[in-house]
């Protein structure tokens, strides 16, 4: 199968570093908000290869980069953003990490994609509630070649896209074997897949499998974040495990299994380790 631009351009970034780096939310802390400019601004210092952004979608059709279920700790509000409008969101303000009113605003997609054009990849987040929407719209912004947009394996979805004609690299969350199976249905341009699995003995993780992804030119990717104490979306081979107990037995262990693109809230931490590793 003939790789696009864009898978191209990935591939010949991890021939180059070995393994990606994506940055969940971008990396924030101190005064910096996450799904910000500035935030991604710091990723890349830290030595992120990409960087994820979630997307919201006002009630007039105005795309932002924020994750909806974060209005209370980061803009103080009880509603669901999705139910506002742009001239409301662009009334809040945001909260840094220690609770202070930081002095910067929720930023349109738009204005976020324009300041990364041209310098690292970009993982669209959380769009799937309004699909048509931003594929449409990720079409008129030309960055085909830089684009990796997500969505949880769905029918509808993924018949959207397909009929969509759309060029944009395209990564699904795959929870399980059938699921991976239906992707495998749509003429999408299919890049990478975000494995998800809460054991080692996931059919996912399987070395034929990973084998079969890199034969079809297809990378692997995965969530090493922490979200919190319940969910589990790697195995327990996670950042706080990582950063805790040892590299070598969590993010290392990840390397081993074949994959290429690691998500992580500390992609300085795991940059020193993958230069350290394979140098």
């Amino acid at each position: 199968m003939e790789l696009s631009a864009g898978a191209k351009n990935l591939h010949k970034k991890l021939k180059e570093n070995k393994v990606l780096i994506a940055a969940h939310r971008g990396t924030n802390g101190g005064n910096v908000i996450q799904n910000t400019l500035m935030a991604y601004e710091t990723a890349m210092q830290h030595g992120a290869d990409l960087v994820e952004i979630d997307v919201i979608m006002s009630t007039d059709g105005d795309f932002y980069a924020f994750h909806n279920g974060q209005e209370k700790y980061l803009l103080r509000e009880d509603r669901d953003i999705r139910d506002m409008s742009s001239k409301e969101i662009d009334k809040c303000n945001c909260y840094n990490s220690v609770g202070e009113v930081s002095g910067q605003k929720l930023e349109r997609l738009e204005y976020v994609l324009e300041g990364l054009r041209d310098r690292c990849f970009i993982n669209i987040d959380r769009s799937w509630f309004y699909w048509k929407e931003i594929i449409e719209f990720l079409k008129k912004v030309n960055m085909d070649h830089q684009i990796i947009l997500k969505s949880p394996v769905d029918k509808e979805l993924l018949h959207i896209l397909q009929e969509s004609k759309s060029q944009i690299m395209y990564m699904p969350i795959v929870k399980n074997m059938d699921e991976w199976n239906l992707v495998r249905e749509y003429d999408v341009n299919l890049v990478a897949a975000e494995l998800i699995f809460e054991t080692l003995e996931s059919p996912l993780v399987q070395k034929e499998f990973i084998e079969k992804l890199h034969e079809a030119g297809i990378l692997a990717w995965v969530n090493a974040i922490t979200l919190n104490d319940r969910i589990v979306l790697s195995a327990g081979l996670d950042d706080d495990n990582s950063i805790k107990n040892s590299y070598d037995e969590n993010w290392g262990k990840l390397i081993e299994m074949g994959f290429d693109m690691i998500q992580t809230d500390w992609p300085a931490l795991i940059k020193e380790y993958i230069l350290s590793r394979f140098n």
